[in-house]
């Protein structure tokens, strides 16, 4: 049986990976299948991705709506963070913090385990393996482990963990020691993933394609080249698969705005009846009374007059609401979806850098990099696939998405897919399967006539049989 190998660099869009900034991933990307079309789920941040790629669903089913959410079925007065004490506290009290099974939980019916081992946030890693203590498996961060008795082995093993610093290097080179030498080297699990942050990290503190984030970059795939390296020599892993992919792509802040401030000074009669969670790109709307619904034609006919609003959806416990799409066609509709989604609106311009894509978001600073909303920019990421299973220098331009990696994880493992899963089998990039891909676009639009205006909105969904993936989505105001 092939084991598999997951590499994930944060943050990291397609065009950035080069001869130059990035050696060893060029030299991968050569020699494997690369998805050209390969997608978030969104709202296209870190957290809410994370969970997609082990649960194999969108947020609506997988139900962590945001790195900032409000779970109502926990706590229905306050926006809270997706860190790992947040959501282990969810757990504490008796309740699911995922709706579906996770990789570990289902490989484990098998005997088999997936260990992650991540220096991105503590909800990041958390999501990977929130069981790991009931089904095997572990989680593995410089703040926890999951199980957590395995913190204080490691610790002993490795020493502490270097503190958080810009560029991340010193924790992702301490990470990928624990990688070879702990996870691949003593455990041998089925399924493996090491957890970049860069280019993230420095991507929001200095700029998309600025020279601190190339520099990042390249300390970065500097480390991944050890792994590939120890993969190359070692005889129990040098036939496995290798993926390596980024959770959500990026923009650049084009101005930043304060909702809260602004909709606090708007005059509303309901301003005060939102929970309102900040996203980057995007911001959920909760209500704080859900009983108040006549609160949200005015909240949106506000949004939709402001020239930084972008799409706007609604979830289907409001009825029908004018000038939104509902949540459902944005795969987001589920027990703890929000009320309403705004995206920010955007637009291809290039940065100073040369990269494309502006976007107004709720924090960091005009010029830095973002992401969240569902700009074209941001929803497209990137996935290369290399190993006894996959095809061998091929471009793959038929849509793929996070939802894809759990079922082709599964099929490369031999087992069964459980039928809630809403992504698919990447088949196309299989050596032995001639598999031809049929996908059709669907374009959802609302309109929404104000006296100052009429918003204009539309969303762009590819379909592969069952499986959607947003491509973009974004308004403009006409008269």
């Amino acid at each position: 049986m092939t084991k598999i190998i997951l590499a994930v660099f944060d943050g990291l869009q397609p065009a950035q990976i080069n001869s130059v900034d990035t050696p060893n991933l060029y030299q991968v990307s050569q020699k494997g299948s690369f998805f050209e079309n390969h997608h978030p789920v969104f709202p296209s941040v870190t957290r809410v991705n994370a969970a997609s790629m082990v649960t194999g669903v969108n947020p609506g089913k997988h139900w962590l709506a945001g790195n900032s959410f409000v779970a109502r079925d926990y706590d229905k007065s306050n926006v809270i963070p997706a860190l790992s004490g947040q959501l282990s506290e969810i757990r504490n009290a008796g309740l699911d913090v995922l709706g579906v099974p996770t990789l570990q939980e289902i490989i484990s019916k098998k005997g088999m385990e997936y260990v992650a081992i991540g220096v991105g946030t503590s909800g990041n890693a958390y999501v990977h393996n929130p069981l790991a203590d009931l089904y095997g498996g572990a989680t593995i961060h410089p703040e926890f482990t999951i199980p957590s008795s395995l913190h204080k082995e490691l610790k002993g093993l490795f020493g502490g963990w270097p503190e958080e610093q810009l560029p991340n290097t010193p924790r992702y080179k301490k990470a990928a020691d624990i990688f070879i030498d702990y996870v691949l080297g003593k455990i041998n699990p089925e399924v493996a993933l090491i957890w970049s942050s860069e280019p993230d990290k420095s991507q929001h503190a200095f700029g998309v394609g600025s020279d601190a984030a190339k520099a990042a970059l390249r300390e970065a795939d500097l480390e991944f080249g050890r792994v590939m390296e120890y993969i190359r020599d070692s005889s129990q892993h040098q036939n496995s698969d290798l993926m390596i992919l980024s959770d959500h792509g990026y923009s650049t802040i084009s101005e930043v705005i304060n909702i809260e401030t602004l909709l606090e000074s708007s005059n509303l009669a309901g301003s005060g009846g939102w929970l309102l969670a900040q996203n980057g790109g995007c911001a959920l709307f909760y209500l704080k009374n859900q009983k108040d619904v006549h609160l949200v034609p005015e909240l949106v006919e506000w949004l939709s007059s402001q020239v930084w609003c972008g799409t706007l959806c609604s979830s289907e416990r409001l009825g029908e609401v004018k000038g939104t799409i509902p949540l459902s066609s944005i795969m987001n509709e589920g027990k703890r979806s929000p009320d309403i989604i705004m995206s920010f609106n955007w637009d291809s311009t290039d940065n100073v850098n040369g990269y494309s894509g502006h976007v107004f978001s709720t924090g960091g600073a005009k010029n830095l990099g973002q992401h969240g909303s569902m700009s074209l920019h941001e929803m497209n990421n990137t996935l290369i696939c290399c190993g006894p299973t996959f095809l061998e220098s091929e471009k793959i331009l038929s849509p793929s998405g996070n939802i894809d990696i759990l079922p082709t994880i599964l099929t490369i493992l031999g087992q069964d897919i459980p039928d809630h899963v809403e992504g698919r089998v990447l088949e196309e990039s299989f050596r032995e399967t001639n598999s031809e891909v049929i996908s059709v676009a669907h374009k959802y639009d609302a309109s929404l006539t104000t006296n100052q205006a009429t918003y204009f909105q539309e969303i762009t969904v590819s379909f592969v049989g069952d499986s959607k993936y947003i491509d973009e989505g974004n308004s403009w105001l006409g008269k």
